[in-house]
């Protein structure tokens, strides 16, 4: 509503001049607010109908979302409109609670995603906290290798490269003479040269590869990617598989963020967790997070159920 009607900025100008019974036109100031308040609240619309539309993203673009409104909340913080700063200090109280307890799970999401890996998300963290910044990615790395490890040690050993020959076998299988003496050694420094990547496994091969290039790849289909490079990765394409499937929408952003306090209806507020639980995620999954007149409809019958028990309890002796 605000976005349309700055549009016709103009238009509302020229009313005052023709329409003398027009008394209401706001002042530059006022307009002058209105278009930071678009421009604060904008990435959080794009963002929200991002995280709680009908098609859900993969776990990977949550990490840079959440970054992205930690920069905004950080920048409109300092801004010289006293009232857009006092929204962002009081959202960025709900963010900070809300950052140290943000899900590593979702971070690891975002580490095999091959356009940002550990290199993007260090630098994402330095930006919100660089006092912070290492702790968490160290903390972050430690976690995915040992996620990594458990895959491994729940399939067949196969996360090692083994194309190369270990040194102990090249020495058995050619017993050392005086005659052949130097070109085992040969062999033997060879081997042991190229045995460093041996001890490599699919995790560090994929941290150490270069990163695709974002500008090149704005929109890039994640699990595609591994999919492909699955015969090349194994079980750490099996981890990426279960890690980018997980829905961001678990945790609404509308909550989140919303320096409001939540919205439920008298007759959901009324039961217990785990019906409330399994009502709302039930919903979600069919519908959305989209307004429905169905729902309030539904409530007013309850509503009545409610009344009348309670009336009869009043009723009783």
């Amino acid at each position: 509503m605000l976005v349309r009607a700055l549009k016709f900025r103009k238009a509302f100008e020229y009313l005052s001049v023709y329409d003398l019974n027009y008394k209401s036109l706001p002042s530059e100031e006022e307009w002058n607010r209105g278009e930071k308040l678009c421009e604060f609240l904008k990435p959080f619309y794009v963002i929200t109908n991002l995280f709680s539309g009908s098609k859900y993203p993969t776990s990977n673009v949550y990490f840079t979302q959440v970054w992205r409104i930690q920069l905004l909340l950080m920048k409109f913080s300092s801004c010289d409109d006293a009232a857009l700063a006092d929204m962002a200090e009081r959202m960025q109280v709900k963010f900070d609670k809300y950052w140290e307890d943000y899900s590593l799970v979702l971070a690891m999401g975002a580490v095999l995603d091959p356009r940002m890996k550990l290199y993007l998300l260090e630098k994402a963290y330095e930006a919100v906290d660089p006092l912070t910044a290492k702790v968490k990615v160290k903390e972050l790395k430690d976690n995915l290798i040992l996620l990594y490890n458990d895959y491994v040690a729940r399939a067949r050993p196969s996360s090692r490269v083994t194309t190369i020959p270990t040194p102990q076998e090249l020495i058995t299988e050619s017993p050392l003479e005086d005659d052949d003496f130097d070109i085992d050694i040969f062999d033997l420094e060879r081997s042991i040269g190229t045995g460093v990547s041996n001890t490599k496994t699919h995790l560090d091969i994929y941290l150490e590869e270069p990163r695709l290039d974002r500008a090149s790849f704005p929109s890039y289909d994640v699990l595609g990617y591994w999919k492909d490079n699955q015969h090349r990765f194994g079980e750490l394409a099996k981890m990426a598989r279960d890690l980018l499937s997980i829905p961001i929408t678990t945790v609404a952003s509308e909550s989140a963020f919303s320096i409001g306090s939540r919205v439920l209806t008298p007759y959901r507020n009324r039961l217990l967790p785990d019906n409330v639980q399994a009502l709302l995620c039930t919903r979600n999954w069919l519908r959305g997070f989209a307004e429905s007149e169905e729902d309030e409809n539904n409530n007013q019958p309850n509503e009545n159920a409610i009344s009348g028990l309670r009336a009869g309890e009043s009723s009783m002796p």
